[in-house]
């Protein structure tokens, strides 16, 4: 009886736990196509509130991407069905670690992910380990395609104190899978995250699993069927809204209207200023600030296919000069002055964050754009 007990009070406890967290990933945007939570609610008005309260715009979430090379799927939405790069380089982690020392010691979320599969990177344990040596209260969010489970690097990562796998299934079925991905592994992918789910179980771990599945007209029905399996074995199901990667350069809208994939999101008619760069910038493989998703890396400067203006280099400046280096890009946006930046011409990324904003004359004429407390 003592023993049921106890074990009753571990479960309760590891259930407690992961429920926090959960909570936690809800107050995060994870990106460009980060969900919108409850209606009524907007996780973007209260951050931009908070920043209007501290006079000045905070970072809530980093992405620091590990590496290029060419990826083990060829996923008609995202650039690599385009091109991929033609050799593999990976992140610097003694520049990760200038960059980490540099950081806040709270309130910023850690997006981790290589242009390529995440699990491959030969640096990914060693990183999470860096991470939380230097900055052990932030939170770390991974993203993998699920296809490589390896169990002795998935029980080391969750003792180095990765927080939270977001397991990109990314579509329901097993046709739509093998369309989407252009490679069958559907099956794999299903067993992976079951394995996943088991291991956390076994270890006692509160890392969260997430998944998503890729929103595409016609699969609504498909995707409710796929929560149903998954619903009370992984923490978050999310019917993810699918943007073009910050431009029409790569052409994947066409690609997948060819393929039968249509969003269900399009831009609203009403253009505003995209809150991505208010709350968000990333680190790229060869140690550059870039202001968002938009900055599509390769393993060479003259193969990449974006017009996404630097902010520096690791090297060179902190992570905080990084930051305010995106001061010019946020009241160009404030000012309705978007389309002066190529890469955000052709962009819909900015309409997957919630329209927070109210216009005003300004003082020496014109609109500018501004958050209501």
């Amino acid at each position: 009886m003592t023993e049921l007990a106890s074990t009753l009070r571990r479960v309760a406890r590891l259930l407690r736990d992961r429920t926090t967290a959960l909570r936690r990933f809800a107050r995060h945007d994870h990106g460009a196509a980060a969900p919108r939570v409850a209606r009524g609610y907007s996780e973007a008005r209260n951050l931009a509130v908070r920043a209007l309260r501290r006079g000045k715009w905070e970072v809530t979430n980093f992405s620091i991407n590990l590496g290029v090379a060419p990826c083990n799927h060829s996923c008609i939405f995202c650039p690599q069905s385009v091109h991929k790069p033609a050799k593999a380089r990976w992140l610097d982690l003694a520049i990760l670690e200038k960059v980490l020392k540099e950081m806040p010691e709270e309130g910023v979320q850690i997006g981790l992910s290589s242009y390529s599969e995440t699990v491959a990177a030969p640096n990914l344990l060693e990183a999470v380990r860096l991470m939380k040596r230097i900055r052990p209260n932030l939170r770390i969010a991974m993203a993998s395609n699920g296809t490589l489970f390896d169990e002795s690097l998935m029980e080391s990562l969750m003792d180095a104190g990765l927080d939270h796998y977001s397991f990109s299934f990314d579509a329901a079925t097993r046709e739509d899978y093998a369309k989407l991905m252009q490679k069958d592994d559907f099956d794999r992918a299903w067993r992976n995250l079951e394995e996943l789910v088991a291991l956390r179980a076994r270890k006692q771990s509160k890392m969260v699993i997430t998944t998503h599945i890729m929103a595409f007209r016609g699969r609504e029905e498909a995707f409710e069927k796929f929560r149903a399996a998954w619903e009370g074995k992984v923490d978050f199901i999310q019917w993810r809204q699918v943007g073009n990667w910050g431009g029409a350069n790569w052409g994947l809208d066409g690609r997948m209207a060819e393929a039968g994939f249509v969003p269900t999101y399009s831009a609203p008619a009403r253009r505003h200023p995209c809150f991505s760069i208010f709350h968000h910038f990333k680190l790229q493989w060869d140690g550059v600030y870039y202001p968002c998703v938009a900055a599509v890396p390769d393993y060479r400067k003259e193969f990449e296919n974006h017009c996404v203006p630097s902010l520096g280099h690791a090297s060179e400046i902190s992570w905080t000069q990084a930051w305010a280096n995106l001061d010019a890009m946020r009241e160009a946006h404030l000012q309705g002055r978007w389309d002066e930046y190529e890469a955000c011409r052709s962009c819909n990324v900015w309409g997957l964050y919630d329209d927070i904003w109210d216009k005003e004359l300004a003082a020496g004429g014109g609109l500018r754009y501004r958050v209501e407390e």
